[in-house]
């Protein structure tokens, strides 16, 4: 599967950027690769007015243990949380002052125990159909509601595979592209238990 960034505009279908996060301590985007957690919460970084006079710390965590310096009142950001081990700095870092920003794979219930002792956020990533028509018409890539839905129920709302499946059928419109790529590509394919 194809790891690029999508060429779109961020698209704020959460409307994060008009909550009032003065006094969140935790925020997670959650969903699977591709659903637009990490592009999120560096837009948040970037333009909120809560956020973006703030330093940030980002981390990258690419394998399932992960140690990180010791950070005091900090705008921090965990990207690509995967692993239960990854979270064991969590406490430390929320506990020492600063705000975390998390994108992760990891249901929020594995976020609870936090969850419960912080002011947070959580967002679900890879369940909104219209983010990927609007996907779809900024690409101009013609498409129906129906395979917009089949996609999603197979997938998730999520751009990378979108592009995936345009990639095997180049020129054809997304209802073509998506037929193809089922019929054609042999995956098994299990449904996304969150679009439901």
């Amino acid at each position: 599967m194809p790891t690029a960034k999508p060429d779109f505009p961020f698209d704020d279908y959460h409307r994060l950027m008009s909550l009032d996060l003065v006094s969140t301590r935790l925020l997670i985007c959650q969903g699977m690769s591709g659903s637009g957690k990490t592009t999120a919460i560096e837009h948040l970084c970037e333009h909120h007015p809560h956020l973006s006079d703030r330093d940030v710390r980002t981390f990258r965590l690419t394998g399932p243990r992960c140690q990180l310096p010791t950070l005091h009142d900090q705008l921090v950001v965990l990207d690509d949380i995967r692993f239960l081990r990854q979270l064991r700095p969590l406490g430390q870092l929320l506990r020492a002052g600063n705000t975390v920003l998390v994108a992760s794979h990891l249901a929020p219930l594995f976020f609870l125990p936090w969850r419960l002792l912080w002011s947070s956020r959580v967002f679900v990533m890879d369940q909104d159909e219209e983010k990927i028509e609007r996907y779809l018409a900024h690409k101009q890539i013609s498409f129906s509601r129906q395979a917009v839905v089949q996609y999603c129920h197979l997938f998730g709302a999520n751009y990378l595979d979108v592009d995936f499946i345009l990639e095997r059928r180049p020129g054809a419109d997304f209802d073509e592209a998506l037929a193809y790529f089922v019929k054609f590509c042999q995956l098994d394919l299990t449904p996304n238990p969150l679009s439901n």
